[in-house]
């Protein structure tokens, strides 16, 4: 899921929305691993109360329960879920060093056309004026970069 990107133009940074993903996949994390906390009281792992013994003076406790092979298969969805998540949050931080180190590396037009391009998510009309270019040597040098491996 990639998170929409906002009108206004500082927001519509490439490195927010990439740290907002990170975000989003780590509160799905959590709610995942709630979830199996949930199904394990649900299936009654932890006994009454999640307490280690029985008491035998209370009534049992109101609730939802499900059968142990239940349990065990929503747990595995949720195991299988995080293990997802775990390596698309891998991935997005991996992407955001990997920007990171191509935009500290790049001087120039280069650098200033891959902030306004990449970083900052303007089209090659807007960082042709704002660099006073035309949006043809934008294209040129855009260009010349992704021939690099750099875009």
């Amino acid at each position: 899921m990639i998170a929409k990107p906002s009108n206004d133009r500082e927001e519509r940074n490439l490195f927010t929305e990439i740290d907002l993903q990170i975000m989003l996949c780590s509160e799905k994390i959590k709610n995942h691993r709630r979830s199996i906390q949930k199904a394990k009281k649900m299936c009654g792992w932890y006994g009454p109360n999640e307490v280690g013994g029985l008491d035998y003076s209370r009534d049992s406790a109101p609730g939802v329960h499900i059968s142990f092979l239940e349990g065990l298969e929503m747990m595995k969805l949720d195991e299988e879920r995080i293990r997802t998540l775990t390596e698309e949050r891998k991935e997005l931080r991996r992407s955001k060093r990997q920007i990171q180190k191509i935009y500290e590396n790049l001087t120039g037009y280069e650098a200033q056309i891959y902030l306004n391009r990449v970083i900052l998510k303007m089209t090659q009309a807007k960082t042709a004026d704002k660099m006073s270019l035309s949006v043809r040597q934008v294209q040129r040098i855009e260009s010349d970069m992704k021939d690099k491996g750099l875009m």
